[in-house]
């Protein structure tokens, strides 16, 4: 079975994890903490919160949950332990920075003054995530994805369907299109940048402090699963 895996390391490492292996379990949290922590600050967090989560996503994949397997079971190998690891973190980054917006509406109680911060704020920390079963970072990916299709245009989605889903080389689509093979490279290249900038646009809109470039978008595209995060 690993022979078949694109990352079949990982996969191994993973369930030498969930056996309880201590050797295992210290070689992933050495090998990946301090990338994750990077990761996290280059996304939007603080360093406060990027230690936090950190040191969090460790039972968070590994820790038992009611009638259902630890998380990092639903991690199959298919892509690198690392890029998995990611989305959790991120999706928990999410939850945390909404919980955090959502704390700033609210109504400040004055018999809680251990509470309150000198700005006049409750002072949020990872605790106040209040549904950890939510996956707000799947719904910014559908809704990303889904406006961007809706606003490209239609020519320019034909020609992206046809070379992507449907695998049509670009000298067939010359020849569909009786055209040259760099016109349809370029008109392909105009495609995914649209498809690319309004990507990024919607998640920009929806949550603003969230800073993921392209390559991190299609990274998480290809792992990003309710699964992913506890949600089955």
């Amino acid at each position: 079975m690993l022979d078949t895996l694109p990352f079949p390391d990982d996969f191994l490492l993973a369930q030498q994890c969930l056996e309880g292996d201590a050797l295992a379990i210290r070689r992933l949290e050495d090998n990946q903490g301090k990338v994750i922590a990077g990761y996290l600050k280059h996304a939007g967090a603080t360093d406060d919160e990027a230690m936090e989560l950190t040191a969090r996503l460790w039972a968070d994949v590994l820790g038992p949950r009611p009638d259902r397997a630890p998380r990092l079971a639903t991690y199959a190998g298919n892509s690198s332990l690392l890029t998995w690891l990611k989305a959790v973190v991120l999706n928990n980054l999410v939850q945390l920075k909404r919980s955090q917006a959502r704390v700033r509406t609210l109504d400040i109680d004055p018999r809680d003054p251990e509470e309150i911060e000198t700005t006049g704020s409750v002072k949020p920390s990872v605790a106040d995530i209040s549904n950890p079963d939510a996956a707000p970072l799947l719904e910014i990916m559908r809704g990303a994805v889904e406006t961007a299709f809706r606003q490209c245009d239609p020519e320019a989605f034909v020609l992206v369907q046809l070379a992507h889903t449907n695998g049509l080389l670009g000298r067939e689509l010359a020849v569909m299109y009786g055209c040259a093979e760099s016109t349809i490279s370029r008109n392909l290249e105009l495609a995914r940048k649209s498809i690319a900038d309004a990507t990024l646009a919607y998640v920009r809109m929806r949550d603003p402090w969230l800073e993921l470039k392209w390559a991190d978008f299609l990274d998480l595209c290809r792992v990003v699963s309710p699964a992913c995060f506890g949600v089955e």
